[in-house]
């Protein structure tokens, strides 16, 4: 009867390494997708801190005949009256 007990137990504990393992190697792997994703994140902060001065300077500059010359040309694809635009598709 001793023997059975004590087979009991060392059955019922190694069944418990196996779980304490198992647990471990999960958390791990967690763990390390965890980290992928806060790398990631932490990259998106620093390019929208790189945007949000670009756009701050852009709000600090002066509105002169040049910025908005700048701007109609990037933004509104306007150009002036006497300049040809040469548009080339191929690649």
């Amino acid at each position: 009867m001793k023997a059975r007990s004590g087979l009991f137990f060392k059955l019922v504990f190694a069944v418990f390494m196996i779980f304490c393992i198992y647990m471990i190697l999960r958390l791990q792997l967690q763990f390390n997708n965890l980290n992928e994703q806060r790398k990631a994140l932490r990259s998106q902060v620093d390019d929208m801190k790189y945007r949000n001065e670009e756009l701050r300077s852009e709000l600090n500059e002066e509105i002169d005949e040049d910025y908005m010359i700048k701007v109609a040309r990037e933004k509104l694809d306007y150009h002036m009256p006497d300049e040809i635009i040469y548009y080339n598709d191929l690649n």
